[in-house]
């Protein structure tokens, strides 16, 4: 299965969406995310850029998301821009845990679905961290760490943890989409780039 693909399907996992089906204008992966800023996603995968201007022109309605996993520079010319993302993915290796004293993380664990949070020793929440299971693929996602508690070395403790869960299931790959934010940060992980993502939004009505 594509990347981008299976990426949609740990993604969905994670956020608590119906799991991803195919969709015929455009033809890609289609996800229901229900929200007022964002009703649903389509997921093109390795798409050439007029075939992402195509799939943006069918979308005739409003706060949908178009997601193609392609060079940026190939895509751009053909549909708006947004800011830059990447498809990165990691193997079974687990980078080592830093020491993170005065913080305790607990996860909740599902079927298909870990949360894993980090409280300091007063019980504010410090950091936290999702993992979405599919098959074999463990998709990491929303790894955010509260401003005061910055530079703890907290967002990769959660990672770890997630990961060490992860790997008694089984799980053969990780994914995750970076932001500009977090891309730096994962690199110094071990995750490599595998593509470009470019996601655009149909206007609102």
């Amino acid at each position: 299965m594509n990347k981008h693909f299976e990426w949609a399907f740990g993604y969905c996992a994670a956020r608590g969406y119906v799991e991803p089906v195919a969709a015929t204008l455009p033809s890609a992966l289609w996800f229901d995310a229900g929200k007022p800023d964002q009703t649903g996603r389509f997921i093109l995968g390795n798409a050439s850029g007029k075939a992402a201007a195509a799939a943006f022109a069918a979308v005739d309605a409003p706060h949908i998301y178009v997601d193609i996993a392609a060079p940026r520079d190939a895509i751009l010319p053909h549909v708006p821009p947004r800011d830059p993302m990447w498809l990165m993915a990691a193997g079974t290796e687990i980078p080592a845990e830093r020491p993170t004293p005065d913080f305790m993380i607990e996860v909740d664990e599902g079927a298909h679905r870990l949360e894993a949070v980090a409280r300091h020793t007063d019980g504010s929440l410090a950091a936290r961290g999702v993992l979405g299971i599919h098959g074999a693929t463990a998709v990491y996602d929303q790894i955010v760490t509260e401003p005061q508690f910055a530079r703890r070395g907290l967002g990769s403790a959660i990672m770890a943890e997630l990961g060490r869960l992860a790997a008694r299931r089984g799980i053969a790959e990780s994914l995750l989409v970076a932001t500009a934010d977090g891309k730096a940060l994962y690199e110094r992980l071990g995750w490599t780039l595998r593509s470009d993502i470019v996601s655009v939004i149909s206007p609102p009505a």
